[in-house]
């Protein structure tokens, strides 16, 4: 991002610190932005020439948007607060309420329906027979699917969770145990897989829906629970965005660690880390350098050239799943998730045609859906008022609309070019509206990397743990470790950095050390 340009890239810098951050995502600016408010000295270490991982911007046709993450949840009511400490809660916005579809195979042909607004990762929240939201779950799945989703309300909450260990249930045997295949295949497989880029039946519900299975357990039936969970959220939209986009968070927190007084170091792969009984030890090769393959660091050592060591106090780890757990020499507990390659296509079309918003805010599609490989298509400028305004400023009929691609599995070997003349054919099938090569304005292509927790998440979160809280002074954080979402990454990277600020601690067995080499899309239907 060209605001980087306040963020350091000298490539032979050195500085000893308070709080040292491995990861310059959105966790590891939180964690970093914490402590230097704090007064801590604080150097973050980070392997890209940019900050903020995919939440980032991008310009086209004149336009600045997201090119990754582009709204949060507002579940638990925790990140506004955290907006409005970085001055942003001015620009804070609901999306349009007119919701989002989904697009299915049927008889042979693309068919598409709107998507029930009650529900949770396409589970339906609402079974009343007689109520607005039945009507639209029989619209989705037909009235026998939607009678067999009803028979949730005569099981007991035991039905469908594994009864060994409950917390290896995934999300597709629950949902089908209880409402049957249409539901998974119509409502659940679209709406998760568009997140998650994966199989619901490899998804453990607690990593993807925390929560959701204790409040079967209170409540009863598994849309109750869904409900249960809803009406914790905040009032309005399950999501919300910022006027101008999401990366403008980015932008504050790293202006807000730079202006006070902390560090931002580009450039920086981390090669190992060791327990000082000062403190922690971290080494850094240059992003081009070869890191080392894992032996553990030598203590005291350094080796000079390329590789440069920077000393702290406290840790904090915030990069991803695989480095975090090679970093505390705990690869043997994973790997920790199922990666794939999701390629985000971004348009700009000029078509008065789309202004009546074909697809509401966008659409979810399901796997065997014939004539499209998107398998999510936002309308960024019929979902957001800001840009809808910005667009069709000196373009009447512009819109913006964001194809994803790539399912677990199945990764997308396109070009970006191909990627870009399917994106313009999908949407002629997913809108219904037969758009012109010529009324494609611009295209761009983001690539990012989703995970999907494997069945063991609960296990290596647990070792991750063990091990951090044996070591001292170490906090982990990310989305793999808070869960997926700015709603749970945000406040649990604060946290853990207040806990560790506020309760240090020495090594328990002496010097110990570990080292090795170190390396969303949103969702439519909120």
């Amino acid at each position: 991002m060209g605001g980087d340009r306040a963020v350091t890239d000298e490539r032979d810098a050195e500085l000893d610190a308070d709080l040292l951050v491995v990861g310059g995502g959105i966790a590891g600016l939180v964690s970093a932005w914490t402590a230097a408010e704090a007064g801590r000295r604080v150097t973050v270490l980070e392997s890209a020439g940019h900050v903020g991982g995919p939440v980032a911007a991008h310009v086209l046709a004149g336009l600045e948007m997201d090119a990754g993450t582009e709204s949060f949840a507002t579940r638990g009511g925790r990140v506004e607060p955290l907006l409005a400490e970085l001055g942003l809660a001015d620009r804070v916005v609901e999306p349009n309420p007119v919701g989002a579809w989904v697009g299915y195979r049927y008889q042979g042909r693309f068919a598409a329906s709107r998507l029930p607004r009650t529900g949770m990762l396409g589970i339906p929240g609402d079974l009343d027979e007689h109520g607005t939201a039945y009507g639209e779950l029989v619209e989705a799945i037909g009235a026998e699917g939607a009678r067999a989703a009803r028979r949730d309300l005569t099981l007991p909450p035991t039905v469908g969770v594994d009864a060994t260990d409950p917390g290896a249930t995934t999300l597709g045997a629950l949902v089908e145990a209880r409402m049957g295949r249409a539901v998974i295949d119509r409502l659940v497989a679209p709406v998760a897989g568009g997140i998650y880029s994966g199989d619901p039946y490899e998804m453990p519900v607690e990593s993807v829906a925390h929560g959701l299975l204790s409040a079967l357990v209170e409540v009863g039936t598994l849309s109750d629970a869904v409900r249960h969970l809803q009406a914790q959220r905040a009032p309005g939209s399950a999501v919300r965005g910022l006027v101008g986009g999401m990366h403008m968070l980015t932008d504050r927190l790293r202006d807000r660690i730079v202006a006070a007084g902390g560090r931002i170091l580009l450039h920086r792969e981390v090669d190992g880390i060791e327990r000082t009984a000062e403190g922690w030890r971290v080494r850094v090769a240059a992003v081009g350098d070869r890191p080392s393959s894992g032996s553990p660091m030598s203590p005291g050592v350094c080796d000079p050239g390329s590789q440069t060591c920077h000393t702290a106090s406290q840790l904090v780890l915030a990069t991803t799943a695989d480095p975090a757990l090679r970093l505390l020499e705990l690869s043997e507990a994973g790997p920790w998730a199922h990666p794939a390659a999701v390629a985000l296509v971004t348009l700009v079309v000029d078509d008065a045609r789309l202004d009546v918003e074909p697809r509401g805010t966008g659409m979810l599609v399901t796997a065997d859906a014939p004539d499209v490989q998107a398998k999510a298509m936002t309308h960024a400028s019929a979902k957001w008022r800001w840009i809808a305004d910005a667009a069709a400023s000196g373009h009447p009929g512009r819109h913006v609309l964001r194809l994803s691609y790539g399912r677990a599995g199945q990764p997308s070997t396109m070009t970006d070019d191909e990627l870009c003349a399917q994106a313009v054919r999908d949407v002629r099938v997913l809108t219904d509206v037969d758009i012109a090569d010529r009324a494609v304005a611009a295209t761009a292509v983001h690539r990012w990397l989703n995970v999907q927790p494997s069945a063991r998440a609960d296990e290596i979160r647990q070792r991750v743990d063990a091990a951090a809280a044996n070591l001292g002074d170490l906090a982990v954080v990310g989305s793999w470790r808070s869960g997926t979402g700015l709603a749970s990454v945000l406040p649990y990277a604060r946290e853990q950095t207040l806990r560790l600020l506020g309760h240090p601690d020495r090594p328990r067995n002496g010097t110990s050390g570990a080292s090795t080499a170190d390396t969303t899309y949103e969702e439519v239907a909120k």
